[in-house]
């Protein structure tokens, strides 16, 4: 037999939070991206994406949105915005504005319309041709990390 004991089993902790805690840990280091998106549905695509790869997100509708997440003194690592957005502001435009403010925050620009991503190309913008893949987004998010968003780098 056996010996008895007067204490409680230990209840075994659920898969679930621990599961959720790691994803928790997983989402955010590799640090934290302002997605400009006008469209809802993509906006919501596009966040799963980036929150795979590991960032914190925080989503602006609009750039003057996103100029108003920014001057409110909100950590971001990188922009990652399309170029095409109702308003008076495109992503260009949002580019210009960064880099006049925030030299060194790095700036992704993102269309499916060639002509836009010309011109963002032009002033040294990198631009992720939609659709895309999360590989490739992973790839092209590092790849205006390392080099910076300066006009100046050669992107």
């Amino acid at each position: 037999m056996l010996p008895r004991s007067t204490e409680q089993p230990h209840e075994l902790a659920p898969e679930a939070p621990r599961d959720l805690l790691e994803r928790e840990a997983k989402h955010g280091s590799a640090g934290s991206v302002l997605l400009v998106e006008d469209n809802d549905q993509v906006a919501m695509l596009v966040r799963e994406m980036l929150q795979e790869l590991g960032y914190r997100v925080e989503r602006a509708g609009n750039a003057t949105a996103a100029l108003r997440t920014l001057n409110s003194g909100s950590t971001v690592d990188v922009v990652f915005s399309d170029i095409r957005m109702p308003g008076n502001m495109d992503g260009v435009e949002l580019g210009r504005q960064i880099r006049l403010y925030w030299q060194n925050l790095p700036i992704l620009l993102t269309s499916g319309y060639a002509n836009g991503a010309q011109e963002a190309e032009r002033e040294g913008f990198r631009v992720l041709q939609k659709p895309y893949d999360l590989p490739t987004l992973a790839s092209a998010l590092q790849m205006v990390r390392n080099e910076g968003s300066c006009a100046e780098c050669g992107q």
